[in-house]
C-alpha cells in the first residue's frame, strides 16, 4: 500500500511533471482540460496527465497516466487505483499496466494488477496479462517510456495471460 499526505502528492505530481519534462516531453492534462492538478472528487484525489514524446522524436506517440487516490484519515491519502499506458501509433501497439476494480480481479484471477500488450492497437491476443505492481506514477512512466525508446514492438508471448 502506498500511502500519502497532501503535502506528499503536490510534490509526488511536481516530481512526475518533472520527469517527463527531463525527457523532453510535453505535460498537458488530459481532455484539453485547464491545467494539470489533483481533482477532488468526494473522498478521492485524482490525477490524470497526457505525456507527449520530444519533438523532434516521433510524435504519434501518448502516455497516459492516471491514479485516484482515496482518504485513509484525516490528510492521509492511499493509491487505490492506477492506469499507466503507452499507445504507439506509428509502431500501431498498446501496453498498459494497470491496478483497478481489485476486489473483482482477485476474485477473478487472484491478483490485484494486471497488464496490457496489444502487439496490433486494439487486436489482444488476450484481454488481461499478469502484472508486476507498480509502484506510483514515476515507476509507470519509466517503464513505458522505457519500451517506447527501445523502438520495437512488445513481445507478449512470453506473458502469462489471466483469462485462460
Amino acid at each position: 500500500m502506498i500511502e500519502a499526505t497532501t503535502d506528499e502528492l503536490l510534490g509526488y505530481l511536481a516530481d512526475v511533471i518533472e520527469r517527463a519534462e527531463r525527457y523532453g516531453a510535453v505535460v498537458q492534462p488530459p481532455n484539453d482540460a485547464p491545467e494539470v492538478e489533483w481533482r477532488r472528487y468526494g473522498n478521492q484525489l485524482v490525477m490524470e496527465l497526457e505525456i507527449r514524446p520530444p519533438a523532434n522524436r516521433r510524435t504519434l506517440v501518448e502516455i497516459g497516466l492516471a491514479e485516484r487516490w482515496r482518504s485513509i484519515g484525516l490528510d492521509r491519502w492511499e493509491l487505490a487505483e492506477y492506469g499507466y499506458e503507452l499507445r504507439d501509433f506509428e509502431l500501431d501497439y498498446r501496453r498498459a499496466l494497470h491496478q483497478h476494480d481489485v476486489a473483482e480481479f482477485v476474485r477473478r484471477f487472484g491478483a490485484a494488477t494486471h497488464e496490457h500488450c496489444e502487439p496490433v492497437l486494439g487486436h489482444a491476443t488476450c484481454r488481461h496479462y499478469a502484472g508486476v505492481p507498480c509502484e506510483g506514477a514515476l515507476d509507470g512512466l519509466e517503464r513505458l517510456y522505457v519500451l517506447w525508446t527501445a523502438r520495437t514492438k512488445p513481445d507478449c508471448s512470453r506473458m502469462r495471460c489471466l483469462d485462460r
